[in-house]
């Protein structure tokens, strides 16, 4: 195993001791006037990159540490983060098929398990756990503009569900029709040879219909699903 090298800028760093706080293994210790960090325990480091993400000044760096890919970030999810500060340095997109299909099975064999285990738990009671996680969406991405109509708030849900999900929406008075084309979900239950409109359906559109509630201030009843191997749709009726 390659030895792990963490240093810090004394020039950059800022004294705020996050990194004190955050290492796991206990690496970094505050000076005696509690000014600045000194890496302590160096063998210790075991590359985790906790202190190199918290770090407001950039001020730590690693040599000697392989990055892992990530599975479970997109590009539109990386670029949202750069803009609400400097960019994710250790994340790894991979681009080759076989690692992406690998990425699919472990990402589905979780997703699956997850949603077995929430039914079983609370049976009928699952579907609002999609709806809450809908909602807790709506507080953690932030918008610098309060939604002013209907169709901003449908055009708002359909850009933050891509790419993972490609969804068309379409307001008729308090009638909502929801097309859903490219689907996460429906890909996994295909390479699964799962029958769409199951567990993973349901909490798809609770989590889309709560997040879709809270930013737009309706709330949404279902009224008919249909599901198909291109394409899938919701009949929605708005109330409030």
């Amino acid at each position: 195993m390659t030895d792990i090298t963490v240093t810090v800028d004394d020039k950059a760093c800022v004294g705020c001791l996050l990194c004190v706080d955050v290492c796991p293994t206990k690496v970094f210790e505050a000076s005696s006037d509690g000014s600045k960090p000194f890496i302590k325990e160096p063998k210790e480091c075991f590359g985790c990159l906790s202190c190199t993400e918290i770090c407001p000044a950039t001020a730590i760096s690693h040599t000697g540490h392989t990055i892992s890919e990530s599975y479970y970030h997109d590009c539109f999810a990386l670029n949202l983060a750069a803009k609400m500060g400097r960019p994710p340095r250790t994340f790894l997109i991979p681009t080759e098929e076989s690692k992406i299909n690998d990425a699919m099975r472990d990402l589905g064999v979780r997703l699956l398990s997850v949603a077995s285990v929430l039914k079983q738990t609370l049976g009928q009671s699952m579907p609002s756990v999609g709806t809450m996680a809908g909602m807790s969406l709506a507080h953690q991405l932030p918008r610098y503009q309060p939604i002013g109509s209907l169709e901003e708030a449908c055009n708002y849900v359909s850009r933050t569900l891509a790419p993972a999900w490609e969804c068309d929406f379409s307001v008729e008075n308090d009638d909502l029709s929801i097309t859903v084309k490219n689907c996460f979900v429906r890909t996994l239950c295909n390479r699964e040879k799962l029958a769409l409109g199951g567990d993973l359906c349901t909490l798809f559109y609770n989590y889309m219909a709560g997040y879709f509630s809270k930013i737009s201030g309706k709330r949404p009843r279902l009224i008919k699903t249909v599901t198909g191997e291109s394409s899938c749709s919701y009949s929605v009726k708005l109330y409030g």
